[in-house]
């Protein structure tokens, strides 16, 4: 590795331990909506869908995002889509503003991650770049794994302890948007070199039409997200109100999935590198396949338990492929 790429990664990892404790806040929102505002199936999937009806707005900015001031669009997007969860501290009680919490830092996440990962495809090498993402995803399933323990411990001993998650996830998520925003640029006042700015949907077809391997890539991210979103939507009626599992199971059987991310990211990102984010996505998708049979014959905390491994096992190799994937495909 150069200067630039060590100096990235070592920013990439810090800011890591922070992100990973805000992403596993935010993605336990739906739990945390059902089990303590008892939200109902409308909102539960409003809450779910919400962060992925906001990506589709990356069609149309990335690219702009990706080549023009990453590192001020990363703290400016944290800071406006993330302060507002303060909100919660002073009224928690309305799952309506859950929903508009949880839209708000979705929209503010596509500016962050088209920026954040136009800095990574600029500064780390197509050689390295699953392996070195990987490697930083291990800090960031360490610090989910602690965050969604530590928040399942807090709930199980006071009632409206939800109502500090988000907020104190909050203030962690800026700060790790703050780290990486410091992070020195290869080109300096470019984030990456030039990338295909997306303008409108004639120009995303184009682009499928143009490199086929690509358009059966996204078709398959397509179809998962399809079951994906599904089973998230079904997952906190299942866990809540079917199996009625307690706080400290249900945020902390979370925790399963950020710790086979551990283990499992590292070897996941290498094997991007060597065989392809094709066929790496064909085995995540496989293994979330097997996670639907599991999650859907759960009886009881063991076994709700072992879907979260299933789980866990997939989104690991996931994870590496919603960031990276994409990249892996864009010419230098």
């Amino acid at each position: 590795m150069d200067r630039i790429e060590q100096e990235t990664y070592r920013r990439h990892r810090t800011a890591a331990l922070f992100e990973g404790a805000f992403g596993a806040v935010i993605w336990s929102t739906p739990d945390i909506a059902r089990k303590a505002l008892g939200a109902d199936h409308l909102l539960i999937t409003l809450i779910t869908m919400a962060p992925a009806v906001a990506q589709t707005v990356a069609i149309f900015v990335a690219g702009r995002l990706a080549n023009s001031h990453p590192r001020r669009t990363i703290r400016n997007a944290a800071l406006i889509g993330r302060a507002p969860v303060l909100v919660l501290l002073f009224w928690a009680d309305d799952p309506w503003l859950f929903l508009a919490i949880v839209a708000i830092q979705a929209l503010a996440f596509v500016a962050i991650i088209s920026s954040w990962n136009g800095v990574l495809r600029s500064n780390y090498s197509s050689a390295l770049r699953g392996q070195l993402f990987g490697k930083a995803s291990r800090y960031q399933n360490l610090s989910a794994a602690i965050a969604i323990v530590g928040s399942g411990i807090w709930a199980q001993s006071q009632d409206d302890a939800y109502a500090y998650f988000l907020p104190i996830a909050a203030v962690l998520g800026i700060i790790g948007c703050r780290i990486f925003s410091g992070v020195e640029l290869r080109e300096q006042a470019r984030a990456a070199a030039p990338a295909v700015r997306l303008g409108s949907a004639r120009t995303l077809l184009a682009v499928l039409v143009d490199d086929r391997r690509f358009l059966r890539y996204e078709l398959g991210f397509f179809l998962y997200g399809v079951g994906f979103m599904a089973l998230m939507t079904a997952k906190p009626f299942i866990a809540v109100d079917q199996l009625e599992l307690d706080w400290g199971i249900l945020l902390g059987a979370r925790a399963i999935v950020p710790v086979l991310g551990i283990a499992l990211s590292p070897l996941y990102g290498r094997w991007m590198d060597r065989i392809g984010a094709p066929r790496l996505g064909a085995l995540a998708f496989g293994c979330l396949v097997l996670y639907g049979a599991t999650l859907s014959v759960a009886a009881g905390p063991w076994s709700y338990c072992v879907a979260e491994g299933v789980f866990g096992t997939a989104m690991a190799a996931v994870l590496i492929l919603w960031n990276m994937g994409p990249v892996a495909f864009a010419p230098e």
